[in-house]
């Protein structure tokens, strides 16, 4: 669970702009806010939506920082780095079975995935994808922009799989809408088939539902996912 260290701030979106930055009209005031969000976030960026901002620490340029937006279909995260913390912090057993955390960000040659397990007695690795685009009905689609990147990192963790290492490639729907995950085919058909050649090749596959509020957040269990 990840909760949130005081209340949020609540205000309405103005817009977003240059990537990092939200302008947000607050009872105080408009104020500018850290957008922790590289994506298009298509969905998400409704001028006039509720949004949640949190104070940032002392020395930091922008003194907020954008973390929740409410949508038509629910309230989603745009903090991308929440989903990491999420699960880390999470029972584990939730999505896999008699495995423990051993560290975040472990380093395999030049690349950085977000976990690393011990599941019994060998390591495991997994990569995590944060999931905000809800353009039909509960289903989520990854991602909301092409992203050779991600690509990148599915592509690694077939090799490794490949090679006997076990590896997972865990979705988390970060917005309260989504029932069900697939990866956007039709906006990054790169992506969608790498997908499918990592499940092929024994890249497990799991994805997780969220319950977010203004005070924190859970991981509430395992959703569908389709890569075929």
């Amino acid at each position: 669970m990840v909760e949130y260290p005081e209340p949020l701030i609540r205000g309405r979106l103005i817009k977003r702009y240059k990537r990092f930055f939200a302008d947000i009209e607050t009872d105080a005031g408009v104020v500018t806010a850290h957008c922790a969000n590289t994506g298009r976030m298509t969905g998400l960026l409704c001028e006039g939506a509720p949004v949640w901002i949190r104070r940032q620490p002392p020395g930091r340029k922008l003194h907020y920082a954008w973390e929740l937006v409410e949508t038509s279909r629910g309230l989603a995260c745009v903090n991308t780095a929440r989903a990491n913390e999420l699960v880390a912090l999470s029972d584990l057993s939730i999505w896999i079975k008699h495995a423990s955390l051993v560290r975040r960000e472990p380093r395999v040659g030049a690349h950085r995935f977000d976990l690393e397990l011990s599941r019994e007695g060998q390591l495991a690795y997994v990569e995590i994808k944060s999931v905000t685009l809800c353009p039909e009905r509960d289903r989520g689609l990854f991602p909301d922009a092409p992203s050779v990147r991600a690509t990148q990192h599915v592509r690694l963790l077939t090799e490794m799989a490949q090679t006997g290492i076990e590896t997972h490639l865990l979705w988390v729907a970060m917005h309260t809408g989504i029932r069900s995950v697939a990866p956007h085919r039709d906006l990054d058909s790169d992506f969608a088939v790498a997908c499918r050649d990592a499940k092929a090749a024994g890249v497990q596959m799991h994805a997780v539902g969220t319950t977010i509020t203004p005070r924190g957040m859970t991981l509430n269990g395992v959703i569908a996912c389709s890569v075929d």
